[in-house]
């Protein structure tokens, strides 16, 4: 049986039918990942105590807390990648006036709102903050916002990056150096738990050290005021 392309038909006059076959029906594309491998975890349905979440306030946190004075009416914290923002709810006990709690997952900033109604005195509609009473007529505030941490504005007195920069690709570990000098004021403290200190490759969480952390900083002008062991209670356990 001989075989004829098509371009040797048109040129020896022949007809030729074609027959065109209907394509199926493209199939609706999948739904997108998320953007972030964090809110890919939780929307996987992340509880409390699971993976990175601690199920509370973090042990070195409250082990500062304990030793730290109330801080100065009007004072702000800042918590970079809040998840449940059970520091964040710490803090603001504590005796901060504003207290601002951001993450960069949608499902997390949720999970923080919701903790948060079960957990704070009460909430405010008009300004769509939780509050805390201190005593008396005192009232702290929290506020949480979906945000990427390299996005956020403002001077903070304070600032607790608790298992953050870990999370971070170390090409942005120089960013971040920046970003907090930027948002803390001239005279505000960074408090940093630095987690995990192994020898590991890959990440996240990427392996850190104190001597890492310390020579980041430095060159924002940072100094270092006190390094701590957190030990028993005091450790961060996820």
């Amino acid at each position: 049986m001989a075989t004829i392309s098509l371009g040797d038909a048109l040129r020896a006059g022949a007809e030729i039918t074609m027959t065109v076959e209907p394509r199926p029906p493209t199939p609706p594309p999948p739904e997108p990942e998320p953007a972030c491998r964090w809110e890919a975890m939780w929307k996987r349905g992340l509880e409390p105590g699971d993976a990175f979440d601690v199920g509370g306030v973090s042990g070195a946190l409250a082990s500062y807390l304990k030793r730290a004075p109330r801080p100065p009416e009007g004072s702000a914290a800042l918590v970079p990648g809040c998840g449940r923002a059970y520091d964040a709810l710490a803090l603001a006990r504590h005796g901060f006036d504003r207290v601002v709690a951001v993450d960069i997952a949608p499902t997390a900033v949720r999970a923080a709102m919701s903790f948060l109604e079960d957990e704070a005195d009460g909430y405010d509609e008009d300004l769509g903050i939780y509050y805390i009473q201190i005593k008396g007529t005192r009232f702290t505030k929290i506020e949480v916002y979906e945000v990427d941490f390299f996005d956020v504005p403002d001077k903070f007195d304070f600032i607790w990056d608790c298992t953050f920069l870990c999370a971070l690709d170390p090409s942005l570990r120089e960013k971040w150096a920046t970003k907090q000098k930027a948002l803390l004021d001239e005279n505000g403290t960074l408090l940093s738990c630095i987690f995990p200190i192994c020898e590991k490759v890959g990440g996240p969480p990427y392996a850190l050290s104190v001597p890492l952390v310390t020579e980041l900083l430095k060159p924002e002008g940072f100094e270092a005021v006190e390094t701590r062991v957190c030990e028993g209670a005091e450790r961060h356990v996820p």
